[in-house]
């Protein structure tokens, strides 16, 4: 019990730097926020069981130079490492 308790103050103390670097950095006009070029593959699975794979045009999506995502933005090492979004549409 001890432990799950350790782990849930460590988690909220490292997303709470993490909050509070990215507004420090905000009110310091320092570059907070990127923008990254995403190519989005989107997949559906047919009548007779076989993926069918549509690519649309790439996207520029913005990202927050953090550890963690903050303001409903994915952190930009995140999207660096992962260019293409696949999405389900079934």
């Amino acid at each position: 019990m001890e432990l799950a308790i350790a782990i849930v103050v460590l988690a909220v103390v490292v997303y709470g730097f993490d909050y509070g670097s990215v507004k420090w950095r905000q009110h310091g006009n320092v570059k907070v926020f990127g923008d990254m070029r995403v190519d989005h593959l989107y997949t559906s699975t047919n009548k007779w069981n076989e993926v069918e794979w549509s690519r649309s045009s790439p996207t520029t999506e913005r990202c927050v130079y953090s550890l963690l995502p903050h303001f409903g933005y994915p952190p930009c090492w995140y999207l660096k490492r992962h260019p293409i979004q696949i999405t389900n549409t079934d």
